[in-house]
């Protein structure tokens, strides 16, 4: 391993009231989503799919990936995120983006209305800026605070043992494969597409870090036999939360103009401990 892959991490209310044409016009986006994804190939995606409520038992992070649905608790947040009311009420935050390579790695800033302007570049993943973790300004950190987690059984998913990451892009964009620890992936506009593989110390077939996910889908993905082809390959939507375990290679790539979308990861130590940590 390089010391470059050593180095790096494989990783409230705003001011005004949603509007009626705000609601209408989520609503509208949670038909469309719910009609585009409802079109997807479902059964080849082969995880499993259980009632929100299932995570309830999970007193240690299960092995295997799996989306929980229906989860409708961020039905105020969802309001809130549409482009109209970010751009009211949030234009002029200052937001952190950093790459949409493996690595995360370099920075930049801009106004949130300046990214959300930008044309997205197509380049290699290393040149291409993303808007995905902790906001940094404080009225915008103070509406992703708003954000209700899923709740498990276990302490390692507790709300305190959980950060919350918040995203917005547009389509094509997503992160190339990386690992890191379990949590949530729920996405509140648009679709996004989860690409998965087993833990193993063997990056993905043809994998390059500054590859862009959407050129790893358009150049390699297609030449791949199906033993090594992504073990989990599927498009989520608004109303669905994806669990991902630790470990997993995985990839993302959002599938539509504005996809807004929070991951929420959990504490390595109260995953690790387990039993222990919970006072069993």
């Amino acid at each position: 391993m390089t010391k470059r892959r050593q180095d790096r991490a494989l990783h409230a209310p705003a001011e005004h009231a949603p509007s009626l044409r705000d609601a209408t016009f989520v609503a509208l986006a949670l038909a469309g989503a719910a009609v585009a994804v409802s079109q997807y190939d479902r059964p080849a995606c082969g995880l499993r799919r259980v009632p929100i409520s299932t995570a309830l038992t999970w007193r240690r992070p299960p092995p295997e990936p799996v989306v929980l649905a229906p989860f409708h608790a961020n039905s105020e947040l969802r309001i809130r995120t549409a482009r109209a009311a970010l751009l009211r009420d949030h234009g002029d935050a200052r937001v952190h983006l950093t790459s949409s390579n493996s690595f995360s790695e370099g920075a930049v800033e801009a106004s949130l209305a300046e990214y959300l302007a930008a044309t997205p570049s197509g380049g290699r993943a290393n040149e291409s800026y993303y808007l995905f973790g902790p906001p940094t300004d404080a009225r915008l950190a103070k509406l992703v605070a708003s954000y209700e987690f899923p709740k498990c059984g276990g302490a390692w998913c507790a709300p305190s043992n959980l950060a919350a990451s918040f995203g917005v892009a547009g389509r094509d964009s997503g992160v190339s494969y990386h690992t890191h620890g379990s949590g949530f992936g729920e996405v509140l506009h648009g679709r996004k597409r989860w690409l998965l593989y087993s833990p193993s110390a063997a990056p993905p077939p043809g994998h390059d870090p500054d590859v862009s996910t959407a050129a790893w889908v358009r150049d390699v993905l297609p030449t791949l036999p199906p033993h090594k082809r992504p073990r989990h390959d599927c498009v989520l939507g608004p109303g669905e939360v994806l669990y991902f375990p630790p470990s997993w290679w995985h990839a993302t790539l959002n599938e539509d103009a504005h996809t807004v979308f929070v991951s929420s990861f959990a504490s390595d130590q109260a995953r690790d401990e387990g039993p222990a940590f919970l006072g069993a």
